[in-house]
């Protein structure tokens, strides 16, 4: 799934009031995790993810975030991580792009 730069402007300014869906800890990704990540995608298409122990990995953890849930990346801001994915099923689909 390819966005543009607008579609980014949109989803930063809907990210904005968010608060961060899934923490990451000192013990980094697990399958558990990704697949909690996956679960939340599906229900809210928007959401953040806070790095707390493992900062300076964080460049590496989101690439394999959106890679093993097949999102897109918004942004990275400070140590919060913004992805995107459309979900699958029409009744939670609330962003229009």
């Amino acid at each position: 799934m390819n966005i543009n730069a607008s579609q980014i402007r949109k989803l930063k300014a809907l990210s904005h009031h968010l608060k961060p869906s899934v923490n990451i800890g000192k013990d980094g990704l697990s399958v558990g995790v990704i697949q909690s990540i996956s679960e939340i995608l599906e229900t809210h298409e928007l959401i953040k993810i806070k790095f707390h122990k493992n900062k300076d990995s964080k460049e590496q953890a989101s690439k394999d975030i959106v890679s093993s849930t097949k999102s897109v990346k918004v942004s990275i801001i400070g140590n919060t991580l913004i992805i995107y994915k459309k979900s699958s099923n029409p009744k939670y689909r609330h962003i229009k792009l």
